[in-house]
């Protein structure tokens, strides 16, 4: 892992930097109103198991990864673990700060008890695959989705 990461959990004062990270995730979605970022911002804060992990250098955020832990009745009730919103600032890409984030998320589900944690991507870019299985996923399921856009 990169020596000069600092991995942390997102707060209130954190939401421009990860509304300019989201950006590079999806360039095509409009920007949101700023009353609106805010407020999903705050109930994302205080949703139960629901932790934003950013990972920074010099006070510069540079990846995020959404950890979502679920309670669950199975594997004895141990609670299973959703990734999502993975992103690293575009000009950073390739420089470890998001693998640093995504193992930091995981190694939190892991200390969170849950069984697993899963993943899902949209990307098809071969490199993008190797970048989850250098973070440990391996690709052995098949996921499905609905969308409501």
């Amino acid at each position: 892992m990169r020596p000069d990461v600092i991995l942390r959990p997102a707060v209130a004062g954190d939401l421009s930097d990860l509304l300019l990270l989201y950006r590079d995730l999806n360039p095509a979605d409009p920007p949101l109103a700023e009353q609106a970022a805010r407020r999903a911002f705050e109930t994302m804060l205080a949703q139960p198991g629901l932790t934003l992990f950013l990972a920074e250098t010099d006070g510069e955020v540079l990846a995020t990864a959404t950890l979502i832990v679920i309670p669950n009745l199975t594997r004895g009730a141990r609670p299973y673990g959703l990734i999502e919103n993975v992103v690293t600032r575009a000009s950073r890409r390739g420089t470890g700060f998001g693998e640093a984030v995504v193992r930091h998320a995981i190694a939190e589900g892991f200390a969170a008890d849950c069984y697993k944690i899963m993943l899902l991507t949209g990307r098809q870019r071969d490199e993008v695959h190797r970048f989850y299985e250098r973070c440990g996923f391996v690709q052995n399921k098949t996921g499905f989705q609905i969308r409501n856009d």
